[in-house]
């Protein structure tokens, strides 16, 4: 198996037909490298890395409650084109996006959620900057 020790990402560029994407990035040796892959591996990736990620935090720190989190910078609600879903983006002020497709129940539950939860007090939450 090839292994590629990376220090730093770079840059990244898309395909021109947005068939494959190519990360840029520093290797372990100093010297420039980069990956290409095509857009169904990096939607099995952007599924793959929240979790991973979570896992090295708790296995660096040794606790089991951390967690990535990111700070929400901005959202929008709208309706998807020719469907009875509802489109939930969330962003970061750094330009980080995901976007989740709701039915108009799931958005019902999360209201009913807030109003009949508190949240914690902010002295019981983990953050990790």
């Amino acid at each position: 198996m090839l292994e590629i020790s990376g220090t730093s990402l770079t840059t990244c560029q898309v395909a021109p037909d947005g068939s494959a994407i190519r990360l840029n990035f520093k290797s372990a040796c100093g010297q420039p490298a980069s990956l290409t892959l095509p857009i169904k591996c990096i939607q099995q990736l952007l599924m793959t890395l929240p979790q991973a990620a979570s896992m090295a935090i708790r296995a660096k720190y040794g606790d089991d409650t951390l967690r990535l989190i990111f700070p929400l910078g901005d959202w929008r609600l709208e309706k998807a084109s020719g469907a009875g879903e509802l489109i939930l983006t969330l962003n970061t002020a750094d330009g980080f996006e995901v976007a989740f497709s709701l039915a108009k129940d799931a958005i019902r539950q999360m209201a009913s959620g807030l109003e009949t939860k508190s949240a914690p007090d902010e002295a019981d939450c983990t953050y990790l900057n």
